[in-house]
């Protein structure tokens, strides 16, 4: 019995007859194709949706690292208007406190922050403002605290009671 030698591609004749040629190779090709429309559509949708479902989640992130820098800023400017709205105090000791309360809580979240106090014979302004760090390339979101105390002053009493 002579050894029949088989092809590993049980369609290796039919795609590789010379009878077939192009236009037949191309409608055995079509007629695969057409058996499967939806093949590769799984790995399309993944490149197209997933950079998208990353920058999403990515925008998440960034949102929740301006909001912690906003609560920094808004702390340091309380205490920087707490110290110096009290009694007998100056802008100066303000500044210190606001600068030393970002020094400690705000060094990786508040970037480039600036602290300015203005203190009237009534009033203190606290102003805190910087940016947020970034977690998405290119994006700088602004902070900025306000706050407003009165001073804390001695006023005579002047009145006298009945």
């Amino acid at each position: 019995m002579p050894a029949v030698i088989r092809s590993p591609d049980r369609h290796a004749e039919r795609h590789s007859s010379p009878m077939l040629g192009v236009a037949g190779r191309l409608r055995a090709r079509w007629r695969r194709v057409a058996a499967r429309p939806d093949a590769g559509a799984a790995s399309a949708e993944l490149v197209i949706a997933m950079p998208l479902l990353l920058l999403m989640v990515m925008f998440v992130i960034q949102a929740g690292v301006w909001m912690h820098a906003t609560h920094v800023a808004q702390a340091a400017a309380t205490r920087a208007a707490n110290a110096a709205a009290a009694y007998q105090a100056s802008a100066a000791a303000g500044q210190d406190a606001g600068s030393q309360t970002l020094a400690a809580i705000g060094s990786g979240v508040l970037k480039n922050p600036s602290v300015s106090v203005t203190r009237t014979a009534t009033e203190v302004r606290v102003e805190i403002s910087g940016t947020a760090a970034t977690v998405v390339p290119g994006i700088k979101w602004t902070v900025r605290a306000v706050v407003v105390r009165p001073v804390e002053r001695f006023v005579p009493d002047t009145g006298a009671a009945p």
